[in-house]
């Protein structure tokens, strides 16, 4: 068995169904454990094996994902801490759930950390990774196998960084779609439909950032790009700057990563 995901919800699964969609592994050496019965029968589809419950299998696999909501932790940590190798790396993606506590609840050392976020469910995740000093280089070959399956990793020097990432790219997606909600209704207030506005607001987006992407220039330079003295561009960036929206956006996520330091205890 190559990977064994312990929760076969909309992430455990996302994460399942990239490593099979990309080959890192082929369906019969992924395990999903899931309890609820419609999770299961969704994760049935990716042809890989489904089980309501861990068993010695599980202790089978050379990676173990914990995919399992933060309050499910302690009930999941009794239930592996006897089916663990110590040869098996352990990705914890629950939210909040620090090393030293997985640590102390399974008995095991070769944890890894991550703060993936929601565009892993169609391969555009960013993948933010802490690793113990006990994961192995071949360990930590299998994790970041698993991580750009589904998108992009980056690998950061501290467990405090998890924290920030999840504040800055965790929460990021709400962010972007917080922003095209309202853009959308302003679209909608001049006239477009809201499928015209969708269609305006989603491809403006998505050019924007493969545009970034592609140019490898900051932010600001693009935006000066497109803003010129006097012009409309300009109008709306004033109005911004007079709301002070960038402040407001900077202090959400510096509020942002105060609770994932208070949730993480």
């Amino acid at each position: 068995m190559d990977y064994a995901f312990i929760g076969g919800g909309n992430m455990g699964r996302a994460l399942a169904a990239a490593v099979i969609a990309r080959g890192v592994s082929p369906p019969g050496k992924v395990l999903i454990v899931e309890p609820q019965r419609a999770s299961r029968d969704l994760a049935a589809g990716l042809n890989c094996l489904v089980v309501p419950a861990a068993d010695e299998r599980v202790g089978a696999a050379h990676a173990v994902v914990l995919a399992v909501k933060p309050q499910s932790a302690a009930a999941v940590f009794r239930t592996l801490r006897a089916l663990l190798k110590p040869q098996q790396v352990v990705i914890s993606i629950m939210a909040g759930v620090t090393l030293a506590t997985i640590r102390q609840g399974l008995a095991h050392e070769a944890l890894v950390r991550v703060m993936p976020n929601t565009p892993a469910q169609i391969g555009h995740g960013m993948n933010v990774y802490f690793a113990l000093p006990a994961v192995s280089e071949a360990q930590l070959t299998a994790v970041v196998a698993l991580l750009r399956s589904a998108g992009e990793a980056l690998a950061v020097a501290s467990e405090d960084a998890i924290d920030a990432a999840t504040a800055v790219s965790g929460s990021g997606p709400a962010y972007v779609f917080y922003l095209a909600e309202h853009w959308m209704l302003a679209a909608q207030q001049l006239g477009f439909t809201e499928r015209e506005a969708a269609q305006l607001v989603q491809q403006t987006l998505a050019g924007a950032a493969a545009l970034w992407k592609a140019s490898q220039l900051a932010p600001a330079t693009l935006r000066e790009q497109v803003t010129s003295k006097g012009g409309t561009t300009a109008a709306a960036m004033e109005q911004f700057e007079a709301r002070q929206v960038g402040d407001s956006l900077r202090a959400g996520i510096e509020r942002a990563y105060r609770r994932a330091k208070e949730l993480a205890g």
